[in-house]
Parts: structure tokens; C-alpha cells; sequence
């Protein structure tokens, strides 16, 4: 059901964390776990090998930007909807992230979704607070008037309409995430999903 892809660059402190949170659904919600690695110089890749079903090595002469990770990482998926996850970023309760995608991906008109995003609350700050609370007013405005908007730490996507667009902009090594929800916008509805944070 769930294709999770997480584009990485030397983030071997991270990583294993990051995939191995979903081993308790990960049967339960159908998932296949992808990352897409950037030629990291740490140990990224030998660890993700341990704990996930596909890493993918971008293998070409150019650079890689984040938008082609994560182009090379949906290329491998199999399932409908694709997870975009930034490799630092956790879920408290996974169980109620995927049971509420589900929810939420009846609607057939939606295309994509992105959940409210915060700084842990460990490290959280007054300005940190403000900030995100502020961004999540303005992705609910911009997406309820058609516009589409979205921050790329968690990004889902039908992947069908992932690939009439072509997915990521590659071109861009900023601002990729906000260019795909607008560009997803013009195939049918973008939202923020309120009731879900990572």
C-alpha cells in the first residue's frame, strides 16, 4: 500500500532510527521501505542495507540534488501511495499516521497530502513553535484555495500522478517540495493533513 522513500547523504547517525520505526506496521500497512543514497562517504548505505528492502545508489556523473533522490527512490516503488521522508524525520504514532493517509486517500479527487510538521518536542523552542504553527496556517490557506503547498520533510503522493508530473523538479536544489504540490495541484485537490504530525 505504502511505498516509504528517504533520500540520503551521509546520514549514518540517523538512519537506522529512521527506517526501523516502522518495523512494528510495517506488515500491518503494506510497506516497502526505499532509500535513495547521494554517493554518501559515512556508512549510510552499509547500515540501511540491514534494515530495509531496497537502497538504490544514484549512479550517474552529475550531482546529486534532493529532487533526484527522490526521483531515483520512487523509481523502485511498487505500491500506489509514496511516502517522501527526510532521513531525521519520526512519527510518534504510526499507526495513526497510516490509518489516517487511509482515511484520507478515499477521497479520490486527492492527489497528495503532507502532515503538519514540528521540531521534536525535546528541542523545541518558542521560535520554533511560532514558526511551524505559522506555516501550517498558511499551507491549510494556499491548499484550500487550489494553489498547493507543502514542505518536503513528508510528502504523499498517488504515484500515479507522481509520474504523469514527472515527479520532482530536478532542476531544483531548493524549493522542490512547494514546486511538485503546485505543479500536483493543477491533477486534482492538495491538502495538509491537520490531524497527523511528524
Amino acid at each position: 500500500m505504502f511505498s516509504i522513500i528517504i533520500p540520503t547523504l551521509n546520514e549514518e547517525n540517523k538512519i537506522s532510527q529512521t527506517i526501523k520505526q516502522f518495523d512494528k506496521v510495517k506488515k500491518e500497512f503494506d510497506l516497502e521501505i526505499i532509500v535513495a543514497d547521494s554517493i554518501s562517504i559515512d556508512n549510510t548505505v552499509e547500515i540501511a542495507k540491514r534494515y530495509t528492502d531496497k537502497v538504490i545508489i544514484y549512479d550517474k556523473i552529475d550531482s546529486c540534488n534532493i529532487s533526484k533522490g527522490r526521483n531515483l527512490g520512487a523509481s523502485q516503488a511498487t505500491h500506489d501511495l509514496l511516502v517522501f521522508l527526510d532521513a531525521d524525520i519520526i512519527i510518534n504514532d504510526l499507526r495513526l499516521f497510516f490509518e489516517n493517509l487511509i482515511e484520507i486517500f478515499k477521497d479520490k479527487s486527492l492527489v497528495a497530502t503532507s502532515p503538519r510538521i514540528f521540531v521534536d518536542p525535546k528541542k523545541e523552542n518558542l521560535s520554533d513553535k511560532c514558526v511551524h504553527s505559522l506555516i501550517s496556517i498558511i499551507s491549510n490557506i494556499v491548499n484550500y484555495f487550489g494553489y498547493g503547498y507543502s514542505r518536503g520533510g513528508c510528502q504523499i503522493v498517488r504515484s500515479k500522478f507522481f509520474k504523469d508530473i514527472r515527479g520532482y523538479n530536478e532542476q531544483y536544489v531548493a524549493g522542490e517540495d512547494v514546486d511538485l504540490f503546485r505543479r500536483l495541484s493543477k491533477l486534482g485537490k492538495t491538502t495538509i493533513a491537520n490531524n497527523t504530525i511528524v
